[in-house]
């Protein structure tokens, strides 16, 4: 190969289809889909505590807050570490698809909500705001639970891909079983 340029194209051509078989492999699938099912537990879990359905006791008043707090925190970075896969699921999706990731608007939707819920994660997270901000905020948070939406997507896409492949493997089994039942036929003719 005279031109590194050529070679360096067909590197990334290379390495981008093996990412995108990654990707698409039902196994990244179910992995995405237990994330997304864990972030929107966490979501509810925070959300239960919150408003003090899930209630946390303790001997005095204060230790019962602080208790919650830092129950309400360790659940929120729970949270935040699930939406920053999202984030590079995101971003690596945007590099291996290319363009072609900006046409899908279902794509660019969740892409939008992904960065917005991790923007607004951090802010909580880090800058000290009032109970009623916080409260506020966490309610855009849960646009998350679009990503319910977003597992029908990922079953769909595997069943879709299932369906075929089991469908031709099965085709093919009765192709050989054919061709078997044929020869043997024309054996025993003979």
């Amino acid at each position: 190969m005279d031109n590194p340029d050529e070679f360096r194209e067909g590197t990334e051509n290379g390495c981008k289809a093996k990412m995108r078989k990654v990707f698409h492999h039902p196994v990244a699938h179910v992995i995405l889909i237990a994330l997304i099912v864990l972030d929107i537990v966490l979501l509810l879990v925070v959300l239960l505590v919150d408003i003090d359905v899930i209630e946390v006791h303790a001997e005095t008043p204060e230790e019962e807050e602080e208790y919650k707090e830092k129950l309400e925190a360790g659940l929120h970075y729970a949270a935040l570490s699930i939406i920053s896969i999202f984030v590079v699921e995101v971003v690596l999706k945007m590099i291996i698809e290319g363009k072609h990731f900006f046409s899908e608007k279902w794509e660019v939707f969740d892409a939008v909500v992904v960065f917005v819920t991790f923007g607004l994660d951090l802010a909580l997270a880090f800058s000290p705001v009032s109970y009623a901000v916080r409260d506020s905020v966490s309610l855009l948070i849960f646009l998350r639970l679009w990503r319910v939406v977003k597992i029908m997507a990922e079953i769909q896409y595997c069943v879709r891909k299932e369906v075929p492949e089991t469908f031709n493997k099965e085709k093919l089994a009765q192709e050989k079983a054919d061709w078997l039942k044929r020869r043997q036929e024309a054996h025993t003719k003979v």
